[in-house]
């Protein structure tokens, strides 16, 4: 059915609980008034439970094999500053931090429960002082990765853990500066943050990294990135206000697809700030105090499954990966946060295609709801939309466009790991009339749909308009 109103519409949203799961905090421990930063996760000789968490004052140790009850075991003091990163390889953790001259902690965690040892490390013999700081870092495949030095052109500082304890330089990566990194196998994704972009490096040649691609993320300030398990599809972040989390198809590096863009449903305007694959879903610290999940299996319709609030400060970090499931999460004012391993339920995906009812030729920039919930598209040039929801049920579904007549259908069935097919046809408004369809301008949330409705005219005031619904 479609409704027919010949004056502009502000219908006003009202949401239900959007989350098919529930984020479920069972363990908490405050710093304050130091800061946290990043967190990283690391399994004991014995199968114990650790999280290594980065804070203002330096790396704090944490025992979360009761996760109901996390402490702090060990402490390895550093440099005040609002920076720090971590990260494990054979044993070892490595922690970076933006403090002038902190250099790498590298902490040999291998005698736990029982104690660590600790040192500085600023480079080899052959490379002194080469690291002076860092914003973010990696180790893969045996490789330590350093990002973010200290000018604005230091780019990345590859160097080789064949011992872990004493890092050797076997390369560097300089054209741009890079806020952070992933890797996969023989291949750096890079996150230049200054120039807007993500790149990707051959590195099978460590010691000469070779440019293969760039790609502009969609506010030009790329803060990190991760891939999906067989490396097609990569997510990303910007680290501005209302910018989204990203996911392109790169499985042609030179035609780099964007797919989809996700916005936390609460709050949309706090960014995600780290972006975490886990199998098939992205775990996603965020600003303004958010942790969310996002089913991501698949990565052109991106669908939110659960949301919750830390506090107000910036949820910095989050690790999903011990063996428990547990998931380790970084805000940070309000210090660490345990949550229990989340069910990972699939969503329900609504997709189709709009089309001109009278031409049939597909329409680009249609807007499409899932009406009560966050959940909306906009159609691509082939009309194509993908949108859904993360609880099943009946949902009213609307369907604008500038210059066409709104759409409704009533009682669309969406099912848990089920993609639900609706097709759109919308009629053009032929005759001229005062009617006024402009993009944004409607935003219907008619709950339930009745012969009338409550409805805002685009001066603010509100009056009840008795509307007709035509099957």
């Amino acid at each position: 059915m479609f409704l027919r109103l010949h004056f502009l519409l502000i219908i006003a949203f009202g949401l239900n609980d959007l989350s098919a799961q529930e984020l479920k905090k069972i363990g908490h421990l405050p710093y304050a008034p130091a800061s946290l930063a990043g967190c990283w996760h690391y399994v004991d000789s014995l199968g114990g439970e650790w999280a290594l968490v980065g804070t203002s004052k330096g790396l704090s140790i944490v025992d979360v094999s009761d996760p109901t009850l996390p402490q702090e075991r060990f402490f390895v003091p550093g440099i005040t500053n609002n920076w720090r990163e971590v990260r494990t390889w054979n044993g070892f953790a490595y922690v970076g931090s933006e403090a002038l001259w902190s250099g790498i902690h590298i902490v040999d965690l291998r005698a736990l429960p029982d104690t660590i040892y600790s040192k500085k490390w600023h480079g080899d013999p052959a490379n002194d002082s080469l690291i002076v700081k860092s914003h973010a870092l990696q180790t893969a495949n045996g490789f330590l990765y350093v990002f973010g030095g200290i000018g604005t052109f230091d780019g990345a500082v590859i160097a080789d853990l064949a011992d872990p304890w004493n890092p050797v330089v076997v390369g560097k990566y300089t054209q741009n500066y890079v806020h952070d990194g992933f890797v996969r196998g023989d291949t750096l994704y890079t996150s230049e943050i200054f120039a807007g972009w993500f790149a990707v490096l051959d590195i099978s040649d460590k010691s000469d990294p070779k440019l293969l691609a760039i790609q502009s993320t969609p506010a030009y300030f790329n803060h990190n990135t991760e891939l999906n398990s067989d490396g097609t599809i990569i997510f990303t972040t910007d680290e501005r206000a209302n910018a989204p989390l990203t996911s392109y198809d790169i499985s042609d590096l030179e035609d780099i697809k964007q797919l989809d863009v996700y916005f936390p449903s609460v709050i949309p305007s706090g960014e995600v700030h780290n972006v975490r694959v886990f199998n098939d879903f992205l775990v996603n610290p965020s600003y303004r105090g958010q942790l969310t999940i996002v089913d991501a299996s698949r990565p052109a319709n991106l669908i939110e499954t659960a949301w919750d609030s830390l506090g107000s400060s910036l949820v910095w970090d989050a690790d999903p990966y011990l063996p428990s499931g547990i998931v380790l999460a970084t805000a940070k004012s309000e210090g660490l946060f345990i949550y229990k391993k989340p069910e990972y339920r699939h969503a329900c995906w609504l997709e189709g295609k709009v089309t001109d009812a009278l031409t049939g030729a597909p329409l680009a920039s249609a807007k499409v709801f899932v009406v009560n919930t966050s959940n909306a598209d906009t159609s691509r040039h082939t009309g194509w939309y993908g949108t859904g929801n993360a609880v099943p049920g009946a949902y009213f579904v609307f369907a604008e466009k500038k210059g066409y007549y709104p759409k409704i259908f009533n009682n669309v069935e969406l099912n848990t790991n089920e993609i639900t097919i609706l097709d759109i046809e919308l009629e053009p408004v032929l005759s001229n009339t005062n009617a006024v369809f402009g993009e944004g301008a409607i935003e219907v949330n008619p709950v339930p749909f009745s012969s009338f409705m409550n409805v805002s005219i685009a001066s603010g005031t509100s009056k009840i308009v008795h509307a007709e619904l035509i099957d």
